[in-house]
């Protein structure tokens, strides 16, 4: 039996958390509400019992020797009092004549107090204090006083009693008068709380219904907020900014996924085109169709093109694959930045150009005005492929003889390098694309000058890191222009302003193209 009754209290406890929270929340309320209308009702009922019973001990002491006199005046007699005496006070009188006759007085039908044996050195008659009584013939109660009266020169005991029947009364009515309004109280008190209980908690039914709208896969849905300070409203508020991440998270992984895959299907199928080639010539060179010295040469030859162009294309891939891992922000370069000099840089890219393309006329020129220092914090070595992968794209892409000018300066405290060709530039609803990987203009013209479609890209990629940013315009009269523009650490854009070293600098840059 006793193992059993803390299963049955586990039991009751977990069904009562099963209950649903309005539930169990307005049960709470009128449980609270039943203990306080119980406590209240017992203090206040304990409080008027003791009030009138005080009151009835103040009226029975001063009363008790009037009543006794009356008795002493009146002859020994068992015969009932006047019937109005009794009905008007309800006080019994017994004076203990001897100790064993005595003889009550002012009582009206047959139920009497039950007086306890009265001696004349008892603590109750020589104290006088009120005590209780029962009766002989019903449940009444009775308050009695007990002192000692002098008669015919005798000392004579006595107890006076008033029955309770009147205090009992009203403390009843007052019991029920209690019991009624706190009924009517628990019940108004169980519908209003029922009614609030839900109102309170139907911002939380919101939350619910948004957070099953967005299981089923609407990222889109928000909670609304109501204009309060409470806690369900930042709780609101502080849902609603983790589902924003969230939705931003989703949409991030579903764009990386996109590009994921259109970068796998872009580079399988720029690499299906030289493993091809390679695959292609092995395979006549092991049929026999091969035999010549000179087809064996140029079959050689033609797989250690396409080899390198493979291996060309494997490092380009390597190295978005490098900078998508850190995107552009301070602290989280792909190296670590220093301070470089854009001038120099566009000198070393200039003269490596003109070695490669001697046909070519480039010039180098100041954004505005005379060459001078243009300090950046950056890599070095991704701004360097920077500035060849852009020149690089303005001597494959234009005809022979093109004239391609670069310039370097500040402008607005943010260094600029521009790269300018004169050739038969981008069309306008193509000059978004173009830092696109493997995207391809023309793609034949592309594959005869062995372009890969990274170069741009991983442009693009470098600048972002650098938190700067690459943008394609028409060259005035025909001709692409590229502009990179990154946050210089210049302290001053004027030439006025510039030190001693960036003089030295300046000077060292403009020897090296002199010296071209």
């Amino acid at each position: 039996m006793t193992s059993g009754h803390p299963s049955l209290t586990r039991r009751a406890v977990r069904e009562l958390h099963e209950l649903p929270l309005r539930l169990r929340l307005a049960a709470l309320l009128v449980a609270l509400l039943m203990a306080a209308l119980v406590v209240t009702g017992a203090a206040a009922t304990y409080q008027l019992r003791s009030f009138l019973q005080q009151q009835q001990d103040t009226e029975l002491q001063v009363t008790a020797r009037d009543l006794v006199a009356a008795a002493v005046a009146r002859p020994q007699s068992t015969a009932p009092v006047r019937p109005a005496v009794a009905s008007r006070n309800g006080y019994v009188v017994r004076l203990q004549w001897t100790p064993t006759t005595s003889e009550d007085y002012f009582r009206s039908g047959t139920d009497r107090p039950r007086f306890p044996e009265l001696q004349p050195g008892s603590p109750r008659v020589r104290t006088g204090r009120p005590f209780t009584v029962g009766s002989l013939q019903s449940d009444t109660q009775w308050r009695v006083v007990a002192g000692t009266a002098t008669v015919g020169g005798r000392t004579i005991p006595y107890a006076v009693a008033l029955s309770q029947d009147r205090v009992h009364d009203t403390v009843d009515r007052l019991a029920a008068i209690v019991a009624l309004a706190g009924l009517i109280a628990l019940l108004a008190c169980a519908v209003l709380g029922w009614f609030a209980v839900r109102r309170a908690l139907r911002p939380l039914r919101r939350i619910q219904d948004t957070a099953r709208a967005i299981a089923a896969g609407d990222l889109t849905q928000r909670i609304p907020v109501q204009n309060t300070r409470d806690e369900v409203a930042g709780l609101a508020q502080s849902l609603n900014r983790m589902l924003t991440r969230i939705e931003e998270s989703f949409a991030a992984r579903r764009e990386s996924e996109e590009r994921m895959r259109r970068f796998v299907a872009d580079a399988s199928h720029e690499l299906r085109t030289p493993l091809a080639s390679v695959r292609g010539y092995a395979e006549l060179y092991r049929m026999g169709a091969v035999t010549s010295t000179d087809d064996v040469a140029s079959a050689m030859r033609r797989i250690e093109e396409e080899a390198t162009r493979l291996g060309l294309m494997v490092d380009e891939l390597l190295l978005l694959t490098r900078l998508d891992e850190h995107p552009s922000g301070p602290g989280d370069p792909p190296r670590p930045f220093a301070p470089v000099d854009l001038m120099v840089l566009a000198a070393d890219a200039v003269q490596d150009t003109r070695a490669r393309a001697p046909g070519r006329t480039v010039r180098m020129t100041g954004l505005s005005g005379p060459l001078r220092s243009t300090m950046v914090s950056g890599d070095e070595a991704g701004l360097r492929q920077v500035l060849t992968n852009l020149l690089a794209n303005a001597v494959r892409y234009t005809p022979e003889g093109t004239d391609i000018e670069v310039m370097v300066g500040l402008r607005e405290e943010a260094a600029h390098v521009v790269v300018r060709d004169h050739g038969p530039g981008v069309g306008t609803d193509l000059r978004e694309r173009v830092f696109e990987r493997f995207f391809r203009a023309d793609a034949a013209r592309n594959s005869a000058h062995g372009g890969s479609g990274l170069g741009l890209a991983i442009v693009s990629a470098i600048v972002a890191a650098h938190r700067g940013s690459v943008d394609l315009s028409e060259t005035p009269g025909g001709g692409a222009t590229f502009t990179v523009q990154i946050p210089s650490i210049a302290q001053q854009a004027h030439s006025d302003d510039e030190g001693p070293a960036q003089s030295t600098t300046e000077d060292f840059g403009a020897d090296r193209i002199r010296a071209d």
